[in-house]
């Protein structure tokens, strides 16, 4: 698999031989219906919780392999499973936190 730039916006991947786009905004809407499901929000607590959650994903360093799965419908799974798998994990971590983005750790 082959991660492309991470923007703003989201990130494509290659795996397989097929591209796909993972949207960071389609990630964190899904992320605030899932909190407001889990919560039973009242749409001002959806209001407000959307204005600060930044979250995209879960992560997960010591996973084996180390992953993300990003709030996509159905969701996506990105593993890292090379010699450098960590520093790579935390090299895609820090570009979406440059790009304005969370994820939430499961480790």
């Amino acid at each position: 698999m082959k991660i492309g730039e991470v923007t703003s916006e989201g990130f494509t991947f290659v795996n397989l031989g097929k591209e796909t786009f993972v949207d960071f905004k389609e990630c964190n809407e899904n992320w605030v219906m899932y909190n407001k499901r889990k919560n039973n929000w009242t749409d001002d607590e959806v209001k407000d919780y959307r204005t600060k959650s930044k979250c995209v994903a879960e992560r997960d360093i010591c996973a084996k392999p180390c992953c993300f799965i990003f709030f996509t419908k159905p969701f996506t799974k990105i593993e890292f499973t090379n010699f450098n798998a960590k520093k790579e994990f935390r090299d895609f971590q820090m570009k979406i936190l440059e790009v304005g983005w969370t994820t939430f750790d499961l480790s």
